[in-house]
C-alpha cells in the first residue's frame, strides 16, 4: 500500500466518523427539542401537539426535519437570545451542502438552548418564564407566516 492510499483511507474513515458524530448530535438535540415543544403545546394547540408527539413519541422519533430547528430558533428569538438576521444566517447554513455548516448550526442552537435553560429552566407548566410563549405558540413559534417573515427580514 502506498502512503497516499493510506492517507485517503484515513480521510474516508475520518469523514464517516465525523458524519456519524454530527448525525448523532443532530438527532440528540432534535429529540430534546421535540420533547420540550411537545410539552409546550400540550393544552395549547392539539394539531401542533400531535405533530410534536410524532417526533417525541410517535413514528417520527429519530427523524430530523428542519422545522424542529426552526421552531427552537423562533423560541430563542422570542426569549431574546437571537434575532431574525441570525436565524436567516443559520437557515442559509442549514441549506448548504457543507456538512460542517450543519454541525455549526447544531452547535449554535445547542449553545443558545443550553443558555436559555440555564437562565430560565426548561419549560414546565409552572415555569412563569414560558406562560406567554405557551399561550402564543401557534402564532409566534411554529407558524408558516412567522417562518416566511423571518426569512425575508433584513
Amino acid at each position: 500500500m502506498t502512503e497516499s492510499y493510506l492517507g485517503t483511507q484515513f480521510v474516508i474513515y475520518f469523514d464517516r466518523e465525523m458524519e456519524k458524530k454530527i448525525t448523532h448530535e443532530m438527532l440528540e438535540l432534535s429529540a430534546k427539542i421535540a420533547k420540550e415543544h411537545y410539552e409546550l403545546t400540550d393544552n395549547v394547540d392539539r394539531n401542533l401537539n400531535y405533530l410534536w408527539y410524532m417526533y417525541h413519541k410517535g413514528s417520527k422519533v429519530g427523524t430530523f426535519r428542519p422545522f424542529v430547528y426552526m421552531a427552537e430558533l423562533q423560541l430563542l428569538k422570542r426569549m431574546g437570545y437571537i434575532n431574525d438576521a441570525e436565524i436567516k444566517n443559520m437557515i442559509a447554513m442549514l441549506e448548504s451542502s457543507d456538512e460542517e455548516n450543519l454541525h455549526m448550526v447544531t452547535l449554535s442552537i445547542k449553545s443558545f438552548r443550553d443558555l436559555r435553560i440555564q437562565e430560565h429552566g426548561e419549560y414546565s407548566k409552572v415555569n412563569k418564564a414560558y406562560t406567554k410563549i405557551a399561550k402564543d405558540y401557534p402564532h409566534e413559534i411554529l407558524n408558516h407566516e412567522v417562518f416566511m417573515q423571518t426569512m425575508v427580514a433584513k
